[in-house]
């Protein structure tokens, strides 16, 4: 393997040994792992602007049929939020593209981590065991578990992605 596995964008909580999550130790971002343990990088500011926007745009063509609706009675006022709508929906593919895995070598996942990115950073010889995560079933499932001598790492994966980062670690799972 020459870098990281990049496993894609993942919600990561850091948990004490009572379960409670960490305070700053909650979020989505890209997961890596390897034999120097599991990183998960936040997205970039940029990125997080752009969906922070985009959101906002869809927030806001519901508001402005509503507001027209109630009050103002103009047709242009629905247009404004067809426009603001197609902007959201439009911009669906890059946004799905940047919750794939996205290769970087070690040496980018170090820097990335020294400017500040990771939102998460365990050590391989920090994790104590791995659980893997709930089964798919209707309601709301167990993440996997990175268990540490001081609380867990819990991470939302896939059955592949959970094998593929134990791989990475150099454990079985």
């Amino acid at each position: 393997m020459n870098g990281p596995a990049a496993l894609g964008m993942v919600l990561a909580m850091l948990v004490d040994p009572k379960g409670k999550v960490v305070r700053g130790g909650a979020g989505k971002g890209q997961l890596y792992a390897s034999r120097d343990g599991l990183v998960v990088l936040k997205p970039t500011a940029t990125q997080e602007i752009v969906q922070r926007l985009l959101n906002g745009a869809l927030f806001m063509s519901i508001v402005v049929v509503v507001v027209n609706v109630v009050t103002l009675k103009e047709p242009m006022v629905i247009w404004i939020a067809v426009a603001l709508q197609a902007v959201y929906w439009l911009s669906l593919p890059a946004r799905r593209r940047a919750m794939e895995p996205q290769a970087i070598s070690a040496d980018e996942l170090a820097a990335a981590a020294r400017s500040g990115r990771a939102l998460v950073q365990i050590p391989s010889g920090a994790i104590v065991s791995t659980a893997a995560p709930a089964p798919v079933r209707a309601g709301f499932r167990k993440p996997a578990r990175f268990v540490l001598p001081d609380g867990a790492l819990e991470i939302y994966l896939s059955d592949d992605q959970f094998r593929e980062a134990v791989a990475a670690l150099g454990r079985r799972a």
